[in-house]
């Protein structure tokens, strides 16, 4: 599993891994615009489904808020729980913890790797410490 974050999609390209998708993630239409220039083609995409995929014990953070039904954070060193969907049916969630983070299971990221998209980075740890512990992969 991995966490990975774009701001447009190119529709074609995410084809490939529809069959598997299909109730996990919806697409809508956007206006993307380089200075006043539409740019065609790209859709943005909800996902209905969020989990808890951080693994807090392991992880270094400061606590943003008091809101124990809903916590914000700020992660200085993020690790992924394991075995986030043993579960749950779903293979791509919003992560509760980190909202503008997306997780997928290999099987997900297998298929993006195979339809041939570019510019995604799959994460398992986040480290913006000089400790230098992020583990990623770039497509």
């Amino acid at each position: 599993m991995d966490v990975f974050s774009k701001l447009g999609f190119e529709r074609q390209r995410w084809q490939a891994t529809d069959r598997y998708l299909r109730k996990d993630i919806q697409f809508f239409d956007v206006d993307l615009f380089c200075g006043k220039e539409k740019v065609e083609g790209f859709y943005a995409m909800n996902l209905p489904h969020r989990m808890k995929c951080v693994d807090l014990e392991n992880s270094e953070f400061r606590l943003m808020n008091f809101d124990r039904n809903n916590p914000e954070y700020m992660f200085y060193y993020m690790k992924l729980r394991e075995n986030i969907f043993n579960d749950d049916n779903a293979d791509i969630v919003r992560c509760e913890e980190m909202h503008r983070s997306i997780v997928v299971n290999e099987k997900i990221k297998k298929a993006l790797f195979e339809a041939g998209l570019k510019g995604l980075q799959f994460s398992n740890s986040i480290d913006i410490t000089p400790k230098e512990r992020t583990i990623y992969e770039k497509i």
